[in-house]
């Protein structure tokens, strides 16, 4: 009678354990990751302050011609290529509100078409996650080329971004201020953004690749993860 009693009582004991070990299973909550860590607030920090020393410096906005040949998209592709979208776009953004607040202290002819966060901000936040796409994209190609392309094609974003929002927003005052017809508008936006953009994407890719290359391997973005083995709770159970 007392055997039973006790057989009786280990397994109650036994089941209280499996129903204790699932419920502390179902009450962890996944931890919540701040929107960016130490590291990264860092290293954005570090960019965009290298934006502004290249703008207020002269070297990071160089006039060519009705438009402006611009160094400032190189560290938001060196964001977004060694730590990712979410650092790219927010290097991005200063990079935006730098060119949005340099047309007001600094304007040229074009300087009222950038006066629109759609054309001098949106599309530098967009174009390092673009980056970031295409880099993921060429996973199978060695990492040089892979960062060549990703800056290149990122610089090439940028470029038809603010030139198609200008043609988009701003046509005809573009063809005021370039003192052109309105069926000369597209072909001289087009012509534009081949002598603009082009010689900004090979100086993105042959500046951008090393110092991406360095970054990446002195943090260690290129060396595979060993996943950890989670315990096994069953087996801690008596049996």
């Amino acid at each position: 009678m007392n055997e039973n009693v006790k057989d009786g009582n280990q397994q109650v004991s036994i089941q209280e354990q499996q129903s204790d070990t699932m419920e502390r299973k179902q009450s962890k909550e996944p931890v919540k990751k701040s929107s960016l860590t130490l590291r990264e607030l860092t290293i954005v920090g570090l960019l965009a302050a290298i934006t502004i020393i290249l703008g207020l410096s002269g070297y990071g906005i160089m006039a060519l011609g009705p438009l402006n040949v611009t160094t400032l998209h190189v560290p938001t592709l060196i964001g977004a290529l060694v730590e990712g979208p979410k650092v790219g776009a927010f290097v991005g953004l200063i990079f935006g509100m730098y060119s949005f607040w340099q047309n007001f202290t600094a304007p040229n002819i074009l300087s009222p078409l950038f006066i629109n966060p759609l054309v001098s901000v949106l599309p530098r936040v967009l174009f390092p996650v673009l980056a970031v796409l295409v880099y993921k994209s060429l996973w199978k190609v060695p990492q040089g080329p892979r960062l060549i392309v990703s800056a290149f094609m990122g610089t090439i974003f940028h470029t038809c971004m603010v030139m198609g929002l200008i043609y988009v927003l701003y046509s005809n005052m573009f063809a005021q201020a370039m003192h052109l017809s309105s069926d000369q508008v597209l072909g001289t936006i087009l012509i534009l953004s081949a002598t603009h953009g082009i010689p900004e994407a090979i100086f993105a890719g042959v500046i951008v690749t090393p110092i991406a290359l360095a970054l990446r391997k002195a943090l260690r973005k290129d060396v595979p993860k060993v996943k950890k083995e989670e315990p096994n709770e069953a087996a801690e159970l008596p049996n």
